[in-house]
């Protein structure tokens, strides 16, 4: 006979153990994403704060002064920077412990709406610009490992069948 534990309102029933690495590298993710965001803020803010090699390729400043670079005339580091402060929210211990279904969505939408901003800005950066922003690839590259991260965690939760 299978015991269940009990199910507090709004809340799954026991999943399978998250594995340990999962929270440290979501954390290690989060802060390195948050610093890149903190610094393309800064960046954004005061000119001469951006630092990157100028090729023909590889030119930050093009990138980060482009009007790619705000959404409704807020700058994208910015929302970055607000994306990283609300997943660190999301992988706090509790809300990891928590079985709540809103939390789980809210974790798994943010990185979902993560990606697909990854996809507007690195189509405007190659086929609109033809330049590319390092510190933005840093950027986009955590947000990509994170979505798989989180997706990892969703497919470990729903591969777990009483």
């Amino acid at each position: 006979m299978v015991q269940h534990a009990e199910v507090r309102d709004g809340e799954d029933a026991s999943p399978p153990e998250r594995p340990r690495w999962f929270a440290i590298v979501a954390w290690v993710l989060t802060a390195a994403g948050l610093g890149l965001s903190a610094y393309l803020t800064v960046a954004h803010y005061q000119e001469n704060a951006l630092v990157c090699t100028t090729t023909s390729t590889v030119d930050c400043h093009s990138v980060t002064s482009s009007k790619y670079s705000e959404l409704l005339g807020i700058p994208l580091p910015l929302l970055g920077l607000a994306f990283f402060i609300g997943f660190a929210a999301l992988i706090t211990p509790p809300a990891l412990r928590t079985g709540r279904p809103l939390i789980r969505w809210a974790r798994l939408g943010s990185v979902c709406v993560g990606l697909l901003f990854v996809v507007y800005l690195v189509t405007a950066e190659l086929a609109i610009l033809h330049k590319i922003c390092l510190w933005c690839t840093g950027v986009h590259v955590i947000t990509i490992l994170l979505f798989v991260l989180v997706l990892f965690d969703e497919f470990r939760r729903i591969g777990h069948v009483e």
